[in-house]
């Protein structure tokens, strides 16, 4: 995952994780992405876009920040990700979203 025109990529969590869940024909595979705790921090970064592929390998597809539902700009400040999870709440889990 990456956002807009800034160096590198989301930093993946757990760290030393894999990447490696390759879901069944028809399934869906998910993660989930933590951007900004505090949406008034006036270092945070902004973008356009965000930008999704399966693995670093893929260029993956961008999604602009109003059709994500963030209006016209994403707020990122050490942006993190997952892994691929099987489920909502595995990936819910993985960020420390939920137990």
């Amino acid at each position: 995952m990456t956002f807009g025109d800034l160096d590198g990529a989301a930093l993946p969590t757990p760290e030393g994780g894999t990447g490696g869940y390759r879901p069944a024909a028809g399934r869906t595979a998910y993660a989930d992405v933590r951007t900004i705790g505090d949406p008034a921090d006036p270092e945070a970064r902004r973008v356009d876009t965000v930008t999704v592929a399966a693995s670093a390998a893929h260029r993956g597809r961008s999604s602009t920040a109003a059709r994500l539902g963030a209006g016209r700009r994403v707020l990122v400040w050490e942006p993190v990700t997952t892994w691929w999870q099987p489920t909502r709440a595995a990936a819910d889990r993985a960020i420390g979203l939920s137990r």
